[in-house]
């Protein structure tokens, strides 16, 4: 299995409330970032964006691929940005079942200054980590019966017109955004088929109000273990960490 399906996969395991962790979290050039409405697919370890469920056809972020031609909006009975929930995740590490801290922690970042450690063994040939060391802000919609009765209605014209694009996906490949986290920073780290008790290491900094974050990777030297981390230096744009959907 590749390592941002191992990722992706592990981590849902163990925090199935927190939906699909993306291993290259940047949004396509196609877009801004993840929205709540979004439909697309995960592919890669990236979230692919076809369309917005909740904006009409015509919407400037359709310019570029369009929308399925009976593309209908979904209208909830709310003012546009009344059905988010907000929402705050501080600093923390998340990981998989058989991963464990050895020592330190990102937590201790709570305060938004400073730096810290953390070291993590896992005990399983597979096991996955996400570190963020910088808050992450979370959207929700609290609507999701009406979100669930949409894609079951509108399902196979989705599939129809990811098909007419030639994204070679299948129909349960297809996701219908409700909820994420964003963030400015993060670290992802896999264990793919690795010796029992393989064990990295972390280090981070940040400076005030988040302006900059520089990681720091030691004892990486695992066979099977994969990292991933952005930005370095200073961190201006909003990123992914977590996609919620059906």
């Amino acid at each position: 299995m590749a390592h941002y399906d191992t990722f992706r996969e592990q981590l849902a395991i163990a925090h199935p409330a927190f939906g699909h962790a993306l291993w290259d979290p940047g949004p396509e050039a196609l877009y801004p970032s993840v929205q709540v409405g979004d439909v697309g697919f995960i592919r890669n370890g990236k979230f692919h964006r076809l369309f917005n469920a909740l904006l009409s056809a015509d919407d400037p972020s359709h310019e570029r691929r369009g929308a399925p031609h009976d593309h209908e909006p979904l209208r909830l009975q709310v003012r546009s940005q009344d059905h988010i929930d907000h929402g705050i995740l501080g600093p923390n590490d998340f990981y998989s079942y058989g991963v464990n801290v050895v020592s330190g922690g990102l937590e201790v970042l709570a305060t938004g200054v400073g730096s810290a450690n953390v070291s993590f063994s896992c005990t399983k040939k597979q096991g996955a980590v996400l570190s963020l060391p910088v808050t992450a802000r979370r959207e929700d919609t609290p609507h999701l019966g009406h979100f669930r009765k949409w894609i079951l209605r509108h399902i196979d014209s989705w599939f129809a017109f990811a098909r007419e694009l030639g994204m070679g996906i299948e129909m349960e490949d297809i996701i219908l955004v409700t909820g994420c986290h964003r963030t400015r920073s993060w670290t992802n780290t896999v264990f793919n088929e690795v010796q029992a008790n393989a064990q990295v290491s972390l280090g981070v900094e940040v400076g005030a109000f988040d302006a900059s974050v520089n990681w720091r990777v030691s004892n990486f030297r695992v066979q099977g273990a994969v990292h991933g981390r952005g930005p370095n230096g200073r961190v201006c744009m909003t990123r992914i960490a977590r996609t919620n959907g059906y």
